[in-house]
């Protein structure tokens, strides 16, 4: 999971009416659990906390424990394709930690660890946290990140929607394999989440079979970010922008020289996904196959990351195009004027 913290209402802006703000904030879950008396009492200004992919049943039984603080107004759940919920629940809470098992992270935003407190991961292992270190987030949730839009997290809600219906666990499996893609890679997600809109919306065998193109050209770029292009040959294996299903081997063979079996399993699954994905390329595909190949490039895509998850995860690189921009701007403005009579 992923914890934000702070106030989700500071006060009301001028010009806002309180009771649209009010049911924007805590009436638009598809799961609640509110003490309507407490949230009136704390309204306009309510202290937060936001677990992004807490399971709904730890979330229910979190409710029912805390209960007994007078402070506790209750939970609901997040829907950040509704603008308002990205606005109150994501723009204007910091993000704070990331959390798996009894290892935390503290975040700090691009380079900047002057911020960065010994004394807070100390606290966090008082309460249990025995692995403990700081992270740096780059440039997500600032002005650069292009991914932080409704648009994006409607993608998103569409994927998770497509792998909830083919996963063989349970929603919060879903949950778990969407938010870790779209956390190390939202570039190569968003391409995920556009081939499941179009998915959901294809009403011909024709647009079926331009989801199967989108998820080819999928795998192709989760090959150039993980083993880009090449002119030097890997023995008899081309490794050229072409080759991509090569490429897709090349990286798992350069983190699994020690352990040819599960290097066997992981690259016949390779050939299995693309070949699966050439296959639904033909226009009499039914919606169902075509789905379970996205889903399973999801799931190679995990696969693959979970060789290499701290060298995959890069706060900058799904944000270049921003960064060059910015740069570009900055650069601009500081160039002299010059006047011609």
């Amino acid at each position: 999971m992923k914890l934000s913290i702070g106030d989700v209402l500071v006060g009301l802006e001028r010009g806002q009416d309180p009771e649209a703000v009010f049911m924007a904030a805590f009436t638009n879950s598809e799961w609640s659990n509110v003490y309507e008396d407490r949230l009136y009492d704390g309204f306009p200004t309510v202290f937060g906390m936001v677990f992004e992919n807490m399971p709904t049943a730890l979330a229910e039984k979190l409710t029912e424990a805390l209960f007994v603080h007078a402070g506790f107004m209750g939970a609901i759940s997040i829907h950040l394709e509704f603008p308002p919920h990205l606005v109150l629940y994501r723009s204007r809470l910091p993000l704070h930690y990331r959390l798996e098992g009894r290892k935390l992270r503290s975040f700090y935003s691009m380079g900047d660890q002057e911020g960065c407190d010994p004394s807070d991961l100390e606290s966090m292992q008082r309460l249990g946290y025995d692995d403990t270190d700081f992270e740096n987030k780059g440039a997500g949730r600032t002005i650069l990140d292009d991914f932080d839009t409704p648009r994006h997290f409607e993608r998103v809600a569409a994927f998770r929607e497509l792998l909830t219906s083919w996963l063989s666990g349970d929603e919060d499996d879903s949950y778990q394999l969407t938010m870790m893609l779209e956390d190390l890679s939202p570039k190569l997600f968003n391409a995920l989440g556009a081939a499941a809109e179009r998915l959901s919306s294809a009403e011909n065998e024709e647009e079926v079979a331009q989801v199967a193109v989108s998820g080819r050209r999928y795998l192709e770029q989760l090959a150039d970010a993980l083993f880009p292009p090449t002119d030097a040959p890997r023995g008899k294996r081309i490794l050229n922008k072409k080759a991509y299903r090569n490429r897709l081997w090349a990286f798992a063979e350069n983190h699994l020289q020690d352990d040819p079996e599960r290097l066997s399993t992981i690259g016949s699954e390779i050939d299995r996904v693309v070949g699966e994905l050439n296959a639904c390329l033909h226009a009499d595909q039914s919606k169902d196959r075509v789905a379970r190949s996205i889903a399973d490039a999801a799931l190679l895509t995990a696969a693959l990351f979970a060789l290499n998850p701290s060298g995959i995860r890069n706060g900058y690189l799904a944000y270049m195009g921003s960064l060059r921009a910015f740069v570009g701007k900055l650069s601009a403005q500081s160039r002299p004027a010059y006047q011609s009579n």
